[in-house]
């Protein structure tokens, strides 16, 4: 029986267990307040994650093997013009880029191994959106004699001019082109003089 009036609870409880009851209940809430705010970020954290990994889920991979589309450049330069009686370059003189823009997948792969079956140096294959209807050739002011080297075994193609250095060249692919042009075709393009390109004087 209590000794005290004062301490003494309506419902037959001391005071001391009252407030040891407040203090429990005051803990149990701020616990749940703390795990409430822990379990909010840990599910912030999640959609965040999951966003992310959708949005990666979304964007198309690279075709493996290739590089990323190429893009070129606008400038044009001013072609040096080859000797009169000037050759293409022979095969093993050429580096050459192989950029599919068809809807084939490894198609550039595939020409790519059949122009170094022939000789030439594949520096890349890759993809590009700026393929003509058949084939074209970019090359820079050096590189006029490496791309009738190309275009002898591509046939009929596009030849254009940008201001990269050197004497590499890029082979675009268009729909219109399904191999290399016959090797026998090929070598007796190779063997012809070089048409002197627009600008210079014919040899």
């Amino acid at each position: 029986m209590p000794s005290s009036h004062h301490d003494a609870h309506p419902y037959g409880r001391s005071s001391d267990d009252v407030r040891r009851r407040d203090q429990r209940v005051r803990r149990i809430r701020r616990l749940r307040l703390t795990q409430l705010v822990f379990f909010s970020v840990v599910a912030l954290a999640l959609v965040a994650v999951g966003a992310y990994a959708l949005q990666e889920l979304r964007t198309p991979p690279a075709e493996p093997g290739v590089i990323a589309e190429k893009t070129f450049g606008t400038g044009a330069g001013e072609v040096t013009c080859p000797e009169p009686g000037a050759l293409p370059l022979e095969p093993a003189d050429v580096q050459v880029t192989v950029l599919n823009g068809t809807s084939r997948s490894g198609f550039a792969g595939r020409i790519a191994e059949d122009l170094t079956a022939r000789g030439y140096t594949v520096a890349e294959t890759g993809n590009t959106s700026k393929a003509g209807a058949r084939a074209t050739i970019v090359y820079g002011p050096e590189g006029y004699l490496a791309a009738l080297s190309v275009q002898a075994q591509v046939g009929e193609a596009e030849l254009r001019l940008d201001d990269r250095e050197g004497t590499a060249v890029d082979l675009l692919l268009g729909e219109g082109i399904s191999n290399l042009t016959e090797e026998a075709a090929a070598n007796a393009a190779l063997a012809e003089p070089a048409a002197a390109p627009e600008g210079c004087a014919a040899g």
